[in-house]
């Protein structure tokens, strides 16, 4: 009924109406008619909610006339809205004073010039409008509407006086629109020079106003004040003070704790406080046009701003804690006397603008590359400066003909090559590659090295591990280490891994799917975190060239948060194995001051694993901020976005503080030395090395290791310092190794095994066909190798019977396979047995034979001790193939399976077993000893646990726990001891 230009309403519109008659009108609009009364039958609506009557000309001669809203409107109860604004009324209709369950009134643009006191009675109001009434004052029974949220009093000139005392009791009104401003508006000039000044302090703006428990936002823009009160608006969001007369920060600021947007532009600030640090939740901060020439450091402590405006002041250096602000997208800094940038401002890598106009720089960062957001220079967005702005400056670094131009990225290749060319004794990085066969990290090497497309053909799959140096056109080395994808290799990748080295993850991009994140992409993250904690790794997606462009984007982003959930899930399963020390911790010091009888682990032990837990939750992977997806096709799509990003990772002396170091030059005598040594051979011992440099250098001692680590890092040798029995051995050529481990693992290894294409196996192993049918069989089945085999399989390296012997002594030391004893008398070659095994080739997962030696149940004459080990996070792939290898130095008599070995030492039996526990899903491997003796038992023991430990020590990410148990003739009687380690 809104405009329809009405002058009555009268019974029968309230009785004939069926819309009006319906008890189901909640909400009536007779808003823009003609109307000077409402009549009594309006009481018949009863469930209206919401009345509009606004420019309607309703009759009020008085506070006691009920002429134009009759009495009768008391029996709307649930009238909760009430509209009255614009009805040119100069009292308030007494009937609203009677409304006590209205939430909401309003009454703007009228001409009431007074409230009455009687607005007490509307104790659940919450929504006051009271803009352009002309009244002056509020009535301090304005308390009682204890309910109130909003008050309007825009357009009114509320004087100092205005405001009642009590609105401050008023808890939940939170919005206060009202002209600030007026509360100045009798002031003479001598009175606002002496503020401007300093000289007095102002108090013109009332005391209440500043103790109003839950405003958010106050506007005291230009009211003529230089100081707040201590303590004032607690609750304040938004807080307006431009163009005042403050001098410094007002120290009241520093204890509102949810400040958001603070605006002190346009005032006479000459110094900032170091308490400006302590507006820790303020995003938007606007200081603009003051007079200060310092900021404190504590601009630091601001993690939270978005928004940062300093432009039109004096401001000489930036703080280097500036870089702090991760957040910051806009900063503007026009108009100061800037001589130099801090480089911590290339760590905003959230800016999209940065305005530098009129300021006195020379030069910019060479890391400013960084601000990759700020896509556009000297740009205009609806008449607004935005992206980067560089007019105006005494620019030498990067030159006028660079920094000219509305495309930044101009910019940031200049000062990119310009840092490479100038980071000082920049040394050559690895580049370890891992991804799934076909991924393309093979085609990705060869592209790089020929400078064109070069795709890998169908099958040329890399075994084991390809290594190549590579140098950019930037002048940047890399020694690229491209693993082989197979699983069959994944049992290798540990010797080439390094902490030190940046690793790439890469992907088929086109066939990512959530569901085969682990596949592609988890399982590796779980590699680097037991293998390499705190390693750099970028994510790479191949075959963009085969993906739309829109599914680009999109698989982009389901990456990245499978990336970021793994890794988080990570982070909250250290804590809980934390958490689970702590208790255990607690426990041990209880049990200690109760005197109660300790278990077998002390207290400082635990400390020292707690210690070992904390330092993984700060040491985590470094996982580079996007995902780069590439093309090896024709195009090379994304490929040199990616070497830029692999440069600049190589110049980043944060990721990779050992690369940027000063490298004598007898170290790369040494590895001349080294690598061309006349006699031919696989490795040379430490004490061959160290005769070696000894005699034509004098280099010994510290100084040699401190070399071979530099050569090892470099990609030079190999040199596997973390296995016992490695530690003396140099690979002074990796390639040979490389050979010769290609020999066992084959991921083609079937077709390899065909006796009528492959006549290596006539010709080198003198097999038949049937001799050589069971030594396959024997091989891919239990992973036997007769010495025949083995031959064959080394055929390439074409060895000589010394040099046989040397790899098949070599291996073990590398758990790669252990040799088995060969009988005195020399086998026929049709009759060869084993000469070595390889567990990774076991298939064999089915021990039936295991009950001939090992009955259920332990027989009576026996004791039983079994220890085992669980794995709560992730169980490194191969341990328990490594656990087999190294058993083989103290066992009699064995049986492998695929998951378990038996074996006997010394008259005791022990079955070795993998498992998965079905209720906590934690890899388990235990050992299980029988015998008669105990204390024989526990040499066994002591030796099985020997070797784990020194298995577990080469993962450093890896956490495991332990229990053993003891049972007597089947009875098990004895402890659980638990042991913390990692």
């Amino acid at each position: 009924m809104s405009g329809h230009g009405l002058t009555t309403l009268n019974a029968s519109n309230f009785t004939n109406r069926k819309d009006l008659a319906s008890k189901d009108v909640g909400e009536l609009d007779l808003s823009c008619n003609n109307l000077r009364t409402i009549p009594p039958d309006i009481k018949r609506v009863q469930n209206l909610v919401k009345l509009d009557l606004t420019k309607n000309g309703l009759k009020c001669t008085g506070p006691n006339d009920f002429s134009g809203l009759p009495m009768e409107m008391t029996q709307l109860k649930y009238l909760r809205i009430l509209i009255l604004a614009e009805c040119n009324m100069q009292f308030m209709p007494p009937v609203v004073w009677k409304l006590e369950d209205l939430e909401q009134l309003d009454v703007s643009r009228n001409k009431i010039q007074f409230l009455m006191p009687e607005v007490g009675n509307l104790m659940k109001l919450k929504y006051l409008n009271l803009q352009q009434t002309a009244i002056t004052t509020l009535p301090a029974e304005i308390v009682y509407c204890q309910d109130l949220e909003e008050l309007l009093l825009w357009g009114n000139r509320i004087d100092n006086q205005g405001l009642p005392e009590t609105i401050k009791e008023i808890p939940k009104l939170h919005h206060l629109l009202i002209n600030n401003r007026s509360f100045c508006q009798n002031m003479d000039n001598y009175m606002e020079k002496m503020i401007h000044r300093g000289q007095l302090q102002s108090d013109h703006v009332p005391q209440v106003l500043f103790e109003m428990p839950a405003l958010n936002f106050v506007d005291l823009e230009a009211c003529k004040i230089n100081n707040l009160p201590d303590n004032c608006l607690p609750s304040v969001q938004e807080l307006h003070l431009a163009k005042n007369y403050f001098q410094t920060l007002p120290l009241a600021l520093t204890h509102i704790k949810q400040l958001t947007h603070l605006d002190l532009s346009n005032n006479v600030i000459n110094t900032l406080p170091d308490e400006l640090g302590d507006m820790v939740s303020v995003t938007i901060l606007k200081l603009n046009n003051n007079m200060f020439e310092h900021i404190p450091s504590t601009l630091g402590n601001l993690v939270y701003l978005e928004m940062l405006e300093l432009s039109g002041n004096r401001i000489r250096k930036l703080p280097a804690e500036i870089g702090n602000l991760k957040l910051l997208h806009t900063l503007l800094l026009q108009k100061n006397k800037l001589q130099a940038l801090p480089d911590t401002i290339c760590d905003l890598t959230e800016l999209e603008t940065l305005n530098l106009t009129n300021n006195c720089l020379t030069q910019l960062p060479l890391g400013f590359y960084k601000l990759r957001k700020i896509s556009s220079a000297h740009s205009y967005r609806k008449l607004h400066p935005i992206g980067l702005w560089l007019h105006k400056n005494p620019l030498t670094t990067p030159p006028e003909e660079i920094w000219k131009t509305t495309d930044p990225v101009k910019i940031y290749d200049y000062l990119r090559k310009l840092q490479i060319a100038t980071t000082a004794n920049l040394q050559r990085l690895r580049l370890v590659l891992l991804g799934n066969s076909g991924c393309g990290k093979t085609s990705f090497v060869d592209t790089l090295m020929n400078k064109k497309s070069s795709l890998t053909p169908e099958g040329a799959n890399t075994a084991i591990h390809e290594q190549k140096i590579y140098k950019s056109e930037n002048r940047v080395n890399f020694a690229i280490s491209d693993t082989g994808g197979d699983t069959i290799y994944r049992f290798t990748h540990p010797m080439f891994l390094d902490a030190k080295a940046l690793t790439f993850i890469m992907y088929d991009h086109r066939k990512y799917r959530p569901q085969n994140h682990y596949e592609m992409i988890g399982y590796y993250i779980d590699l680097l975190n037991v293998q390499c904690p705190g390693a750099v790794v970028k994510i790479v997606g191949t075959h963009a060239d085969l993906c739309c462009e829109d599914i680009v984007e999109k698989t982009k982003q389901q990456v990245q948060e499978e990336i970021q959930k793994q890794l988080s899930e990570y982070n909250e399963r250290l804590k809980k194995e934390k958490a689970k020390i702590e208790l255990e911790i607690e426990s041990q010091e209880k049990a200690l001051n109760n005197n109660e009888p300790q278990v077998n682990v002390t207290t400082d032990f635990l400390k020292e694993q707690l210690d070992k837990v904390n330092k993984l939750l700060g040491s985590q992977l470094q996982v580079a901020e996007g995902i780069s997806v590439i093309s090896c096709s024709e195009e090379m799509m994304g490929l040199q976005d990616l070497v830029t990003d692999m440069e600049l990772m190589a110049v980043n002396a944060d990721l990779f503080p050992h690369n940027q170091r000063f490298i004598p030059s007898t170290w790369f005598k040494i590895k001349s030395l080294i690598k061309h040594q006349k006699e031919d051979k696989l490795f040379y011992t430490w004490e061959e090395i160290s005769a070696i440099t000894e005699s034509n250098l004098q280099i010994r001692g510290k100084e040699l290791h401190q070399c071979v680590n530099f050569l090892c890092d470099i990609g030079e040798i190999l040199w596997l310092r973390n296995l016992p029995e490695m530690k003396h051995v140099v690979f002074h050529k990796p390639r040979l190794l490389v050979d010769i481990l290609q020999g066992l693992f084959r991921h083609n290894i079937k077709q390899f095994l065909n006796y009528e294409t492959n006549k290596v196996f006539v010709s080198k192993g003198k097999f038949d066909e049937v001799t050589f049918t069971k030594h396959k069989d024997m091989m891919i089945r239990y992973g036997q190798v007769s010495r025949p085999m083995l031959q064959c399989l080394w055929f390439f390296l074409h060895l000589g019977y010394n040099e046989f012997h040397t790899m098949a002594q070599l291996m073990p030391k590398l758990d790669v396979l252990y040799t088995i004893p060969q009988p005195d008398i020399p086998e026929k070659r049709t009759e060869f047995g084993p000469f070595v095994t390889i567990p990774t080739y076991n298939l064999d997962n089915n021990p039936i034979e295991l009950e001939q030696y090992w009955p259920e149940r332990t027989p009576l004459t026996h004791k039983e001790i079994k220890i085992e080990y669980t794995f709560p996070i992730t169980f490194p792939e191969g341990m328990f193939e490594r656990l087999q290898v190294r058993i083989q130095d103290f066992v009699d008599e064995r049986l492998d399976w695929r998951d378990t070995t038996y074996c006997v030492c010394n008259e005791n039996q022990m079955v070795l077993h993998r498992a998965l526990d079905v209720t906590s899903y934690d890899a388990v491997l235990s050992c299980t000893i029988r015998g008669q003796e105990v204390n024989e038992m526990m040499k066994v023991l002591h030796k099985v646990h020997a070797i784990f430990a020194s298995l577990a020590s080469l993962s450093p990410g890896l956490i495991w726990y332990v229990n053993k148990t003891f049972s007597n003739c089947g009875k098990k009687t004895v402890m659980q001891m638990p042991i913390f380690n990692i």
